[in-house]
């Protein structure tokens, strides 16, 4: 079975944005970089397959990106069980879903992969909607906000989170899913296999080497705005619990204006 991987490198939550006034860039200079969390259990479940597979099986890491997005790739996949990984070099920063997926839907088209993985959403942008245009643009089933994957020869059943309970899909493959938190634990890099992972083979690609042009945005990001500063905090300083009660009461008609 051959099995991709799509990741991506997003900021880690807790980078701090440097945003005093509204503004149309961004300054990424400082952010710190990590693998997309949700990414992260599209990975480990890749390598839980292949394990029960397996030699025959291959796992193969897709990512777009400059240099930089080589540290998540060695470090998260290589390192943990990927075979391989290719990385479109194409700079698409501030790229809308529908770009992405497009230049997706070539990799996995030129290879031909039985099963394609993808974090549910990535944590910088939340879109929730480059897997699902993947699958629809390569034609492939696809289950989103999977929290359970079972496998018999080429048919699969999986479970879905949806609003008050789960959804059991069963289908056949070549399809997608988008991996969901409690699908499994994903694993930590040893030492050895993060020296290892960088004699694993990274094959590079320009959209011109899978014959399509960079895809177009249809939207752009005109501004971006810090929000709003917080009031000031005003503290009630009395020791008699009613009597502070009746204060904060009285500032929240007369000053807050909310009862």
């Amino acid at each position: 079975m051959k099995i991709a991987v799509c990741v991506k490198q997003v900021p880690d939550s807790e980078t701090r944005i440097n945003l005093a006034e509204p503004s149309a860039e961004l300054d990424r200079s400082g952010f710190t970089r990590v693998l997309n969390p949700y990414d992260a259990y599209a990975v480990e479940e890749a390598i839980q397959i292949k394990e029960k597979l397996g030699d025959d099986t291959e796992v193969t890491a897709i990512i777009i990106g400059g240099e930089q997005v080589m540290e998540s790739v060695k470090k998260d996949c290589l390192a943990v069980g990927c075979d391989k990984a290719i990385r479109v070099t194409d700079e698409l920063d501030n790229a809308e879903a529908l770009q992405i997926a497009k230049v997706l839907t070539a990799v996995v088209k030129r290879d031909g992969y039985d099963l394609v993985l993808c974090g549910k959403q990535a944590i910088d942008d939340d879109d929730s909607q480059v897997g699902i245009m993947l699958a629809e643009l390569c034609d492939m089933a696809h289950v989103s906000v999977v929290t359970d994957l079972e496998f018999d020869g080429n048919n699969f059943t999986a479970t879905r989170e949806i609003e008050g309970g789960s959804e059991v899909v069963k289908g056949a493959t070549p399809a997608l899913f988008t991996c969901q938190k409690g699908l499994n634990e994903p694993r930590l890099p040893s030492l050895p296999n993060i020296m290892k992972a960088g004699m694993k083979p990274v094959e590079l690609l320009t959209c011109a080497d899978l014959g399509i042009e960079v895809p177009a945005a249809h939207t752009e990001i005109t501004t971006y705005i810090p929000p709003a500063k917080r009031g000031e905090c005003k503290i009630i300083e009395n020791e008699d619990p009613a009597a502070a009660a009746q204060e904060l009461a009285k500032l929240l008609r007369e000053e807050a204006k909310i009862i």
